[in-house]
């Protein structure tokens, strides 16, 4: 893709250090909202989502391991503030489409 339709779309091809460091801060924060120990994997990721009626970047969490669980937010990473985190994870502990 070239760099005026990456820019176009919001994409780049480059290594982003501060979006790096904020995935990096969220898992983080994902570990302490949890009570997860400082060795449990957890991913941030930011992605494109080509799917019809789906916002085109989205933010995901993953913890992995025994209970795997994931969470969605449907912005970039530098969008998703704090507070949202806290909420959603303090909300749905046990993450997205897990039965109640």
């Amino acid at each position: 893709m070239n760099e005026a339709l990456s820019r176009l779309l919001g994409r780049s091809n480059r290594p982003d250090p501060g979006r790096a460091d904020r995935a990096g801060e969220i898992a983080e924060l994902a570990r302490t909202t949890l009570g997860l120990p400082t060795d449990a994997a957890v991913t941030v990721q930011e992605l494109a989502c080509a799917e019809p009626g789906c916002p085109p970047i989205e933010t995901k969490i993953a913890v992995l391991g025994e209970r795997p669980r994931r969470w969605t937010f449907h912005a970039r990473v530098s969008e998703v503030d704090d507070e949202t985190v806290r909420a959603i994870l303090t909300t749905r502990p046990e993450g997205e489409n897990a039965s109640r």
